[in-house]
């Protein structure tokens, strides 16, 4: 049964986890009758939790399977264009495919509402930061022409902390919810931080590979949490624990002509 659960994998990839043991019982229930077994999983009820908006009431489905992934994609895709993280607009995509919105059409009306806001943006910048004391992006001013009813999540801080969180992931980092939250609290743009990651993404190996050195073990070495307390908090123990790793890297050096190569330090958000 293994490799027959492989082997559905391997020829359906577009069908997720949840509905894989539930096609090969159907598949086992209709006489390994194919056609049969994914008519059957797309009329269980769980269907719509994995591709929302893509049944009809008649019970029929707008895409198939890899067509729905397909398209999902191309959202993403338009929307990373303007800078925004698609997972802020992840509940909107079963009704894009149920209204029928083709990609392209999705994509001209992104056009469309970006030129229509592109003048206002300074002045909707002014209106957030005296009113409700909030330094908005322009991305999250086009988020929010998009779908007025992420005005809410910019009020509650959730779109800086997507904007952050897909930093971090962009740079292979895994972050928890509540480190994103702390960094979003802190007043964290998602420009700055980009600029944490990308030092992190230059430092921290390194940093672990030296204090691997000094038998340090694993679970105890600098990590992504200490080098933001670091570099962002201005955490005093971390800043001296990744100023010492740097000194005593540096004194290893046996010069022989000229000054001996130094570390960077981290302070703040900028490299010395």
């Amino acid at each position: 049964m293994a490799d027959f659960r492989a082997e559905v994998q391997a020829l359906y990839p577009f069908l997720p986890e949840g509905l894989v043991d539930l096609f090969i019982e159907k598949y086992i229930d209709f006489d390994k009758n194919v056609n049969l077994a994914l008519g059957a999983v797309r009329q269980d009820a769980s269907y719509t939790n994995y591709f929302p908006g893509n049944q009809r009431a008649d019970g029929s489905v707008r895409l198939s399977e890899a067509e729905y992934g397909s398209v999902l994609e191309s959202y993403k895709d338009s929307l990373r264009t303007f800078g925004i993280n698609p997972d802020v607009f992840a509940d909107n995509f079963g009704q894009l495919v149920e209204g029928d919105v083709s990609p392209t059409e999705f994509k001209s009306r992104l056009n469309t509402v970006y030129s229509g806001i592109e003048q206002n943006i300074p002045e909707v910048k002014e209106y957030y930061a005296t009113n409700f004391g909030i330094d908005l992006s322009n991305e999250s001013i086009f988020a929010a022409a998009v779908d007025p009813t992420i005005g809410d999540a910019i009020l509650s801080g959730q779109i800086t902390q997507a904007q952050i969180g897909g930093e971090a992931e962009a740079r292979g980092f895994e972050i928890t919810q509540p480190q994103v939250e702390r960094l979003q609290r802190f007043g964290v743009t998602q420009q700055q931080a980009r600029e944490t990651f990308r030092l992190a993404e230059q430092q921290v190996e390194q940093l672990q590979e030296l204090e691997a050195e000094r038998g340090i073990l694993e679970e105890e070495r600098i990590g992504l949490q200490e080098f933001t307390e670091a570099a962002v908090f201005g955490e005093t123990e971390d800043i001296e624990r990744i100023r010492k790793l740097r000194e005593q890297q540096a004194s290893e050096f046996t010069p022989t002509t000229g000054a001996v190569r130094r570390g960077r330090r981290v302070l703040g958000l900028v490299e010395e």
